[in-house]
């Protein structure tokens, strides 16, 4: 180990607990800034590789992808109207 590592450790050894929470709170603060972000899709296959979800849902659209989409045109009257008939 080197110098610098031997005082930091004995350093610790000295702290009271709630400066030892800190300092685990600053710790992990930087483990995860270095640690290499998953992608959805990676995050997906972790979560039903750990059994979290059984399986992996449709991808959802983008927001360029929804705003380019066309909504489908029918003849007729619309839906809602003939639920609502339906239901008297």
């Amino acid at each position: 180990m080197s110098a610098n590592l031997d005082r930091v450790l004995q350093e610790i050894k000295g702290l009271t607990p709630e400066e030892l929470q800190q300092v685990r709170a600053v710790l992990d603060e930087e483990e995860a800034a270095t640690k290499p972000k998953m992608t959805e899709e990676e995050f997906a296959h972790h979560l039903l590789a750990k059994g979290i979800i059984s399986r992996i849902p449709k991808r959802t659209l983008t927001a360029e992808e929804f705003r380019k989409r066309r909504p489908i045109r029918v003849k007729g009257k619309p839906v809602s109207e003939t639920i609502i008939e339906e239901r008297r």
